[in-house]
């Protein structure tokens, strides 16, 4: 799936672009709900766990949904001086348009809090160490049961053709599709 640039520029300015509901036709709350059940789905899975962020990190907002996902018989985790370490597949899912995009990323929780990874286009369709062949096939098959594009890190990479201001910390240098599909502003 390839945007026009008057696509990419509803997106960034919050309008949604689709041709299903809820991305056509309905609420960004409605969008939100729809990926709520994605998630619900995927933490139902005999394979992986799913930790998603609706909060936008805590504060502001972002344009996507970031969905934590790892092998739920631990085998990608480990624990190290009283934190735990845990490497898995961040999947973002967009708020106003049915694509995704994921990558490698790890997570580590302690007694006082924890961290996690933020993509960006250069990590996009990197996987974890070890076989995650089975994840991935069960990963694909639910997105697309929700008929979520995850899209190929080649165009997620090509900068914009047009002049825009896009509310993200995330940006990494010139802005790029990934940054008009997936900003976060805090």
């Amino acid at each position: 799936m390839q945007f026009t640039d008057d696509e990419l520029k509803f997106i960034v300015n919050r309008k949604t672009v689709g041709n299903f509901y809820p991305y056509k036709d309905g609420t960004i709350k409605q969008i939100v709900y729809y990926i709520k059940e994605i998630a619900s789905v995927f933490e139902a899975s005999k394979l992986l766990c799913c930790d998603a962020d609706f909060s936008s990190y805590g504060s502001g907002f972002a344009s996507y949904v970031d969905c934590f996902l790892y092998k739920r018989d631990g085998s990608s985790s480990f624990k190290k001086d009283k934190t735990l370490w845990i490497d898995g597949i961040t999947l973002y899912i967009s708020k106003f348009a049915p694509v995704a995009v994921w990558g490698h990323s790890r997570v580590t929780k302690h007694r006082t809090g924890g961290s996690r990874d933020f993509l960006n286009y250069n990590n996009i369709g990197e996987l974890p160490k070890g076989n995650w062949n089975n994840e991935m096939y069960q990963m694909k098959n639910i997105l697309n049961k929700y008929s979520i594009v995850c899209l190929e890190k080649k165009y997620v990479k090509k900068r914009l053709n047009f002049e825009v201001k896009i509310p993200t910390v995330l940006n990494q240098g010139s802005y790029k599709v990934f940054d008009a599909l997936f900003y976060w502003e805090d």
